[in-house]
């Protein structure tokens, strides 16, 4: 039979991947159809054993929080160390993940996307927003000119939102996950406090890192829980919060709101971070300092006319003393003054704002005032001073309100810490509040300081230092975007996730309003059986390509030119011969030569696999080989 059938070598075999991509267009209800599902979430300081402080029954998670805690796992906490255990591909340099204290979820069926949702596929579109994503795994608003923006989380070397600020709001609860216990010696059961039920009564109202401690229940002894505090940049700068509070600001939207950190000068609340040369500018140096403010009264009726520091690297700094021992008790660093140059130091006196530099020599000052449309600064208010080539500027709520040559010859670089909400203690200050005889709200006196530097009185948010200087377009989105991105959260391709984690867009996705999309599992005693629908607002459209992947065999069928030169064909047959597979002698002649017309692929058993048509018949050369390629997808 070889001149029917031919062995297949592997050389001859050929699988191609590949990728198709399908286009899906859905409406609300066509997404309803299809499964396409979304979930609001909510993160809870209560024990994710018991589901949802708003919990119906044991089995219902109405807020979601497991969601919530599953897409933190999987996607975003401490996805710059722990790239390894995060589900990819991951670039922290081109997608920031923020996860804040709420995130909507929209999930498509890997039926419908695939392989993977195909990068800059993705489209949303409401009444109110347009939503796309930029190929890297972010979401923004359509029309968003990215390079209007902050685009280098490398030039952000410092940055504090803080992003997981509302874990702190309840400092009676463990920022964890299981629940630890241990038996003693005395078979006395001990644990941390862990939000199952009722919470530590005895926790204090204000947070300082490295300085909260519990007493154990049964043996009285202390123990502390926070161990260290980061900022939120991606270098990890060490921060130290003393006597201070969270909560949440009032940026971002009525349903989502950012964190704020409460700066009280009556206990003498502050931040600090060791020197770092990353934000250590010289003279001529550009950077840019951004942080929302909300000022607060330093006495009953008026802002007094004292230094109120917000931000400033100058006068302290830490050193190691000569007997220093981190393993002997009643051992520790010192603060010390540092050199008189200094890089920048942003305050407030009365109603103004005051950005300084100084090289020792000269002190270089701008200012001005940050009042709102009642003649007062009591409002939540954006700042931003940079310098620019020799330049200093400070811009209130995106304007330019104070420019300055800086005529500094000499270095301004030092070894200070950086302080948030004051200036660093010095050799004249005793830390009780900087207050002088201010009277705080009509009943707290205190007084004592003369010195005429302050801590700063108020609420102070998403703060951010760059290590260079931006145009007005940039500087205008900064304060408008509030967290100084344009992403309003992320698209993670291969699993089919688009998340909403930007509070200010938080409505985009959420779960009152109109439609009769049912998204989720419902049941009548679930009120997270919700439509696809927004606040005031209508889905048009769900777009998205989704990345199929497919495979095309090819084989190789080649025939030598002496092979396949007989056939069996009816055709060719003697009819007047007793034999009837004797074959007329026309096919004897050297003019004679066959035709391919089908091609047929055999298992060993000899049994049809698959079968090959030709749109029309292919004489078979007898000089020359020829091959036939057969191709399918599946």
């Amino acid at each position: 039979m070889a001149f029917v059938y031919k062995k297949l070598t592997a050389q001859d075999k050929a699988l191609i991947p590949f990728y198709a991509h399908k286009q899906y267009n859905f409406q609300s209800a066509s997404a309803a159809s299809n499964r396409v599902t979304y979930f609001s979430t909510q993160y809870t300081s209560e024990s994710i054993s018991n589901y949802s402080t708003h919990k119906l029954s044991a089995s219902i998670d109405t807020i979601n929080t497991i969601k919530y805690n599953q897409i933190d796992k999987l996607f975003y906490r401490d996805f710059k160390r722990n790239i390894h255990n995060k589900l990819g591909p991951i670039n922290y340099l081109k997608q920031p993940r923020d996860l804040y204290e709420k995130a909507n979820i929209l999930s498509i069926p890997s039926g419908l996307f695939g392989s993977e949702v195909k990068p800059q596929s993705f489209y949303l579109s409401s009444s109110g927003f347009e939503v796309i994503d930029d190929k890297l795994g972010n979401l923004i608003i359509s029309g968003t000119n990215l390079d209007n923006y902050p685009n280098d989380i490398q030039q952000n070397v410092f940055r504090l939102d803080p992003i997981k600020g509302f874990k702190k709001y309840d400092l009676s609860i463990y920022d964890g996950y299981a629940v630890y216990k241990r038996v003693s010696e005395d078979n006395i059961i001990e644990g941390k406090f862990w939000r199952k039920g009722l919470a530590n009564p005895d926790a204090p109202d204000i947070y300082t890192s490295n300085q909260i401690e519990y007493t154990n229940i049964v043996t009285k002894e202390p123990y502390e829980l926070y161990k260290s505090d980061e900022d939120d940049s991606f270098l990890f700068n060490n921060i130290y919060y003393n006597k201070t509070t969270f909560n949440t600001s009032s940026l971002g939207s009525n349903f989502h709101r950012f964190s704020k950190i409460n700066l009280d000068s009556t206990v003498g609340s502050y931040i600090s971070s060791p020197h770092n040369k990353n934000f250590n500018f010289g003279p001529k140096e550009d950077f840019s300092i951004s942080f929302y403010i909300t000022p607060k009264l330093f006495h009953s009726a008026s802002l007094d006319n004292n230094r109120r520091y917000i931000i400033s690297k100058s006068t302290t700094k830490t050193i190691i003393p000569v007997n220093y021992a981190p393993d002997l008790p009643n051992t520790e660093l010192e603060e010390v003054n540092s050199e008189p140059h200094f890089p920048f130091e942003i305050y407030m006196r009365s109603s103004s704002l005051y950005f300084d530099r100084s090289d020792g020599d000269t002190r270089v000052s701008i200012n001005g005032l940050i009042t709102g449309s009642d003649g007062t600064p009591f409002k939540t208010s954006h700042i931003l001073c940079q310098n620019t080539g020799s330049t200093m500027q400070m811009y209130f709520d995106g304007n330019l309100i104070a420019s300055s040559t800086t005529p500094l010859a000499k270095q301004t670089k030092n070894t200070a810490n950086l302080y948030i909400g004051s200036k660093g203690k010095t050799s004249t200050d005793d830390g009780t509040g900087y207050i002088g005889s201010s009277t705080i709200g009509n009943t707290f006196i205190i007084g004592g300081v003369s010195s005429i530097n302050r801590y700063f009185n108020g609420d102070i948010s998403n703060i951010n230092i760059w290590s260079r200087a931006y145009p007005l377009a940039t500087i205008t989105n900064i304060s408008e975007s509030i967290n100084a991105s344009p992403y309003i959260g992320n698209i993670f391709y291969p699993t089919g996730f688009a998340t909403i984690t930007h509070p200010k867009y938080f409505p985009i996705l959420d779960t009152e309003g109109i439609g009769q999309m049912v998204i989720g599992d419902c049941h009548p005693r679930n009120p997270n059986c919700n439509s696809f629908q927004l606040k005031d607002s209508t889905i048009k459209a769900l777009q998205f390509q989704g990345s199929h992947l497919i495979y095309e065999h090819e084989y190789q069928c080649t025939i030598q030119e002496h092979e396949f030169n007989q056939t069996t064909n009816l055709s060719a047959r003697d009819i007047n011969a007793n034999d009837p597979y004797h074959l007329d002698s026309f096919t004897t002649s050297s003019n004679f030569s066959t035709y391919v017309t089908t091609i047929g692929l055999y298992n060993e058993e000899n049994e049809l696999l698959v079968v090959g048509k030709l749109g029309q018949p292919i004489k078979n050369s007898k000089n020359t080989d020829t091959t036939f390629v057969l191709r399918w997808d599946t």
